[in-house]
């Protein structure tokens, strides 16, 4: 966990040093999980004086290159869910102020790629506001009763990382739970131990921050123990510390951290845990490295079909009954059927007639040629809704809806998926595409560039909801 004061004695340090040394580059991976067949690593760098241009993942003597853009999460504009939980019990009336602070203050720091979502613990997990605006966080925060009497703090946090569980991933996005709590836990019936969730929060792709409020240090000892197992931060608000003080320091550590992926499609490590090394350079030189043990996600067995029962055998066919008014035939020789014909001979001709009757089938069917099969439906293709929000520059097209599936091309060709009439764009001057999930942007060779937020691009990138994308003189946002 980096603390706040490390990070201060860490500066004060660098300081004394002589003027001229140079510190060596440090990685240290704060979080490194699974999900889907991406491995994505929360890292931070310090010390590294030069641009990081390449990453690679090492597991298991095989080499996996990055997915996407290298860029912190503040470059990439805070690509951030925060799930703020905050303590619903009779005894935080008292920090009312500072927790309505605490998320004005974080609304605030982070980007427009960020986004907020507002819980409740008590008895029990209760969900808020999901998406809440920014600039309305503080106000649902400023409306939370706190008159709970049973306060659940474990259950509430597995509550919550279920909630994470449930929301698909975009990309690389960071995702953090806030817990906002005095710590003091009433759980006469918990139904998750303090080991339990150190456990699930410790193999979670979720960083687990703690603001505590109030003096009780063996409660807040608690909750730091857990936040510790995740690489989150966690602060207590007192005299020396602010809630808003606490709120941008935590928006400057997420800010700083590299969230970055790479593909493991059709990778199985030898084991269940495996040691993941992450090396980051610039050009051709090694700048640093972190190394954590992941654990990789195993298939559910399937379920055993049971098996069906045995047909029970037909019958023998029945004798034949004996004539009325004789006996039956007791040598070998059939009794002749009605008509006075033997069934021999009737069996005979019927036999006969099968033949030919196949035979006749077959002659027909040469001559038609086989039958053609069954033509195959298309599976289909799951895709990425898309709404497009244009900013500036006259857009041609007929929707603003999407269901991105492969490609859609901007241009000035009104055949293009997003097009626009302004000579500034080029025929077709760039792409978003579909790629392992997560959405990319990409120039095709235009005349006046395609950029991100401001900053143009050289080579595909990862686009997040939100992102502002320029194409010459027109500019537009993707939501997704």
């Amino acid at each position: 966990m980096r603390r706040i004061v490390s990070l201060c004695l860490a500066a004060s340090l660098a300081l004394s040093l002589a003027v001229g040394a140079r510190a060596a580059a440090a990685a240290e991976l704060e979080r490194a999980f699974v999900y889907g067949d991406t491995l994505y690593t929360y890292v931070d760098i310090t010390g590294a004086d030069q641009p990081i241009t390449k990453a690679d993942a090492e597991i298991d003597g095989r080499t996996f290159p990055a997915s996407g853009t290298l860029e912190t999460v503040r470059q990439a504009g805070f690509p951030v869910t925060w799930l703020l939980l905050v303590d619903n019990s009779n005894s935080m009336p008292p920090f009312r102020e500072e927790v309505t602070a605490f998320a004005r203050e974080l609304a605030a720091a982070c980007g427009e790629n960020t986004r907020f979502s507002l819980a409740s613990f008590g008895d029990q997990f209760t969900l808020l506001e999901e998406d809440a605006a920014a600039e309305q966080l503080s106000e649902a925060m400023a409306e939370i009763p706190m008159d709970e009497t049973v306060t659940r703090l474990h259950s509430s946090i597995d509550a919550a990382l279920d909630y994470f569980d449930g929301l698909p991933r975009s990309g690389s996005e960071l995702r953090c739970l806030v817990v906002l709590s005095d710590a003091v836990q009433y759980d006469p019936n918990a139904a998750v131990s303090h080991g339990e969730l150190l456990e699930r929060i410790n193999s979670s792709g979720v960083l687990v921050h703690s603001v505590g409020f109030g003096t009780d240090a063996e409660a807040l000892e608690s909750l730091a123990a857990l936040t510790e197992a995740s690489g989150g931060i966690h602060q207590v608000v007192g005299d020396s510390l602010t809630a808003a003080d606490a709120a941008a320091a935590l928006a400057e550590d997420a800010g700083a951290l590299y969230v970055t992926g790479f593909s493991l499609a059709g990778f199985t490590p030898a084991e269940e845990t495996a040691q993941v090394s992450v090396t980051f350079a610039s050009g051709g030189e090694l700048l640093c490295r972190g190394t954590a043990e992941v654990e990789f996600p195993t298939g559910e067995a399937s379920e055993e079909v049971p098996e069906e029962p045995a047909e029970e055998p037909l019958p023998p066919p029945a004798e034949e009954a004996a004539p009325v008014g004789g006996t039956a035939p007791d040598s070998g020789e059939a009794a002749p059927a009605s008509g006075g014909v033997p069934l021999p001979l009737l069996l005979g001709g019927a036999a006969a007639l099968v033949i030919a009757a196949a035979v006749l089938l077959l002659l027909a069917r040469k001559r038609r040629g086989p039958a053609p099969a069954p033509a195959a439906e298309p599976a289909a293709e799951e895709g990425i809704f898309l709404r497009l929000e244009v900013l500036r520059g006259d857009y041609i097209g007929g929707t603003t809806e999407f269901t991105l599936v492969r490609e859609l091309v901007i241009g000035r060709e009104e055949d293009c998926g997003i097009p626009f009439a302004d000579a500034s764009v080029s025929r077709r001057n760039s792409r978003v595409f579909l790629a392992g999930g997560a959405v990319y942007i990409e120039d095709l060779s235009s005349q006046n560039g395609t950029c991100v937020n401001g900053e143009r691009i050289s080579m595909a990138r990862q686009l997040r909801s939100g992102d502002e994308i320029s194409a010459g003189d027109v500019s537009f946002r993707l939501k997704f």
